[in-house]
């Protein structure tokens, strides 16, 4: 239950990073950053991709610049033509606490023709990946079969800022934005291209705000509204898109044929399970250990969340909820849970998440707000109440949730199904911006940037620079993946 409490304030993925042997950089001829040869990998894959990496010293307090210094650690993916064009894309990433240098082997393949005449840079936000992580200590990486324990939640924050080698007030969005433009400013380039995914698209946004004359163009991949208080909604939003889930099966032939009437079905699962959680025993699916777990009504919440994520996970859910309530196995569903979570604490910087969450979200949040009709239920709301109590806030600008206008072309993606940033967020953002365009992917979920359509149209986008003229046809193809039938997979 451990890896659950942990993910009551958000989640992310991670990878890791090593640096090898120097070489020589194509870089403006205003660089001042040293950069060596480094090659990202992704923690239990053999996938690696090579790039350069350096880092800019800043201080940790922007105020003191005498003060405490920090390593800002950024990595190039260097454009792939031999003339690239002056104005790089630079990657927000997820989370809050997902590396953004840490994302490249995933990143790769979607952004190659990007690549082709811009290079990719990839900064670390301070406080993740190797800019000053804020880790906070590992303890077991599963364990399903705890309610949830506010005051162990609360040790644990402790626990954590006791060990963290920084200050958490210094770890908001919008110091860490001063971060990136300096080392705008170090690598020598003038105008560059914004891309954010998720908690990115929060980053992206205020850095388009303080830095307006630098930016070129801006894609946004499963947008969160400044004004949005992150957390508040996840309950909401959650149900909304299991909902489109199961209404999808049941207007789909063979789905329905085969598991009819599913939203009955899985909320009379919610509520055995609420008045008698099941005690299961299952085959861990990474260790490979015999585990007995206490299932409870939480925990198959946050089983449902993460298979929500994607439409390829989505496509399992009327399966796995059809075995759960027909034949009284809970052991998959618990089991994709552990399979979709695991390592999740290695992955993300929690001490960073949480500097940001409760100095930008927390003060806004209504905690006295009740979830209890929803899926989730109370769980994240009263999980980031625990934690925000004893952690330290930093100072947010009176303006930072109000919504940002730019007289820049923003492009704003969204998954139909998203079950954490809805569209209608991102229609939220494009309101107060006069050159924006808002895509929505049918029957995709988070982060939709890999689905190979959003990448032609983000290509073709940032090669243009302009909203003028384009072409977004595939987009009215783009489909849900199928429904599987059996554990085989969708009929033929």
């Amino acid at each position: 239950m451990k890896t659950l409490r942990r993910q009551l304030a958000g989640g992310a993925a991670a990878l890791s990073l090593l640096c090898v042997a120097p070489a020589a950089v194509a870089l403006p001829d205003g660089n001042t950053i040293d950069f060596e040869n480094c090659t990202l990998s992704m923690p239990g894959t053999p996938v690696t991709a090579a790039a350069r990496c350096g880092f800019l010293d800043v201080p940790e307090n922007p105020d003191d610049p005498d003060g405490k210094t920090i390593s800002i650690h950024v990595a190039v993916a260097e454009a792939s033509s031999q003339g690239p064009q002056p104005d790089p894309l630079f990657f927000f990433a997820g989370g809050p606490g997902q590396a953004a240098s840490e994302t490249w082997v995933m990143l790769r393949n979607a952004l190659r023709q990007v690549r082709k005449d811009r290079d990719i840079v990839m900064v670390d936000q301070r406080g993740t990946g190797q800019s000053n992580r804020l880790q906070c200590p590992t303890t077991e990486v599963m364990d399903l079969d705890a309610a949830i324990d506010l005051e162990l939640i609360t040790e644990e924050a402790e626990r954590c800022l006791a060990g963290l080698d920084g200050d958490p007030r210094y770890y908001t969005t919008t110091i860490a934005m001063g971060d990136i433009d300096a080392v705008r400013r170090a690598m020598g380039y003038e105008k560059i291209n914004l891309m954010g995914v998720s908690y990115g698209t929060r980053a992206a946004q205020v850095y388009l705000r303080r830095f307006p004359e630098t930016v070129r163009s801006v894609v946004l991949d499963s947008v969160v509204p400044m004004q949005l208080a992150l957390g508040q909604e996840h309950a909401i939003a959650l149900d909304a898109a299991v909902e489109r889930v199961l209404a999808d099966c049941q207007a789909d032939p063979v789905c329905s044929e085969r598991f009819p009437n599913q939203a009955d079905a899985l909320a009379a699962l919610f509520r055995e399970l609420r008045e008698a959680p099941r005690t299961i025993t299952l085959a861990h699916p990474v260790t490979g250990e015999i585990e007995t777990l206490e299932l409870s009504a939480e925990v198959l919440a946050v089983a449902v969340r993460f298979l929500s994520y994607t439409s390829e996970s989505q496509a399992l859910l009327p399966l796995l909820i059809h075995e759960a309530v027909e034949t009284g196995q809970l052991e998959r569903l618990a089991s994709q849970a552990m399979l979709v979570m695991a390592g999740l604490t290695e992955m993300l910087s929690r001490g960073m998440e949480l500097s940001v969450i409760c100095s930008e979200d927390y003060p806004r949040m209504d905690l006295d707000a009740d979830n209890g009709d929803t899926l989730l239920g109370n769980v994240m709301l009263e999980g980031i109440g625990a934690q925000c109590a004893v952690w330290p806030r930093g100072v947010v600008p009176d303006d930072f949730h109000e919504p940002v206008t730019a007289d820049v072309p923003v492009l704003l993606l969204s998954g139909e199904r998203d079950p954490v940033t809805p569209p209608r967020y991102a229609d939220q953002v494009a309101a107060s911006l006069p050159f924006a365009q808002h895509l929505v992917a049918r029957g995709q979920a988070h982060s939709v940037f890999r689905h190979r359509c959003m990448q032609e149209v983000v290509t073709r986008f940032v090669q243009a620079g302009t909203l003028a003229q384009l072409d977004t046809d595939c987009v009215d193809d783009i489909a849900p993946s199928p429904f599987f039938s059996t554990l085989l997979g969708p009929e033929p």
